[in-house]
């Protein structure tokens, strides 16, 4: 299998194991970007970006990468808190007084960030317009009281991290946290890396496809199940579903914890500008 790009010397063995994802494990399409200490140590892409249409990979591809959101979302968090204009252990209440009802008054921005503030699902149903509408699912957690006391459990909130989270973003900017993430961060370093796909950047994405066997099988109404598809408003796995993560309307959309496209150039170039800036991304 030929794939394009580069390792520097002494990474020679993260170039081996991208070929050998290919060669022993079925892979269609990949990239991998490493920084160490801010410099660019591998750029390695190659395989097929849709196996429908045989189009490659190319060096920027963006692929859904989904969770990857929460990262981009509190990389965003934690530099209004860098700017003064967020303090993480104040009352979300105080930027979004709406909030403030059945018992999340003294909810956090850091229990949320660390899964913590008792709201891992909303129990009210939602249709997936109403997901990809924004305000309907805010609304929604207005009204959500917490499954605990916030503070003193963890539970993996899967989707509503991100609307808390970007809620408070919107509210303290104005803006969007897609659109904030691009104004204030993504922009400037050239990512190309999105919460909500430009309409002209579609085409070039690289496609879902299935791989068998890689998903659990989840009694619907069990936690995890409400968790990864908000009580059944997004399919799950359903890649093609209209639902499903290589729906158009859904990449286009904010979803803030796990509606995230990147190529891995974009993502790696991210965190190692928060992490130690980078050298020549």
């Amino acid at each position: 299998m030929e794939y394009n790009g580069w390792a520097d010397e002494g990474f020679g063995a993260v170039a081996d194991a991208f070929g050998r994802n290919f060669t022993d494990h079925g892979d269609l399409g990949a990239a991998v970007t490493v920084f160490v200490d801010g410099r660019k140590v591998v750029d390695l892409w190659g395989g097929t970006a849709d196996e429908r249409t045989g189009r490659p990979w190319e060096r920027d591809t963006a692929v859904p990468v989904m969770s990857a959101a929460k990262g981009i979302v509190a990389v965003c968090a934690h530099l209004l808190a860098q700017e003064g204009r967020l303090d993480l252990d104040a009352p979300i209440a105080d930027h979004w007084p709406e909030f403030a009802r059945h018992g999340k008054e003294r909810i956090t921005p850091r229990m949320v960030l660390a899964h913590r503030a008792g709201l891992p699902v909303i129990d009210r149903p939602l249709t997936f317009e109403e997901v990809l509408a924004w305000t309907p699912v805010v609304r929604a957690l207005e009204e959500q009281a917490p499954y605990w006391e916030p503070g003193t459990a963890h539970e993996y909130h899967g989707h509503t991290m991100g609307w808390l989270i970007g809620e408070l973003i919107r509210r303290i900017t104005g803006l969007t946290p897609g659109a904030y993430f691009r104004a204030a961060v993504a922009d400037e370093l050239k990512l190309t890396t999105w919460i909500g796909v430009p309409e002209a950047e579609l085409p070039g994405l690289a496609r879902l496809a299935e791989a068998p066997g890689t998903y659990p099988d989840l009694p619907a109404d069990s936690l995890f199940a409400r968790i990864l598809t908000m009580d059944g408003a997004l399919a799950f796995p359903g890649l093609d579903d209209p639902r499903g993560r290589n729906s158009p309307a859904l990449l286009a959309a904010e979803i803030p914890a796990t509606g995230a496209v990147s190529s891995a150039r974009g993502l790696a170039t991210l965190y190692a500008a928060a992490a130690t800036g980078v050298d020549g991304a």
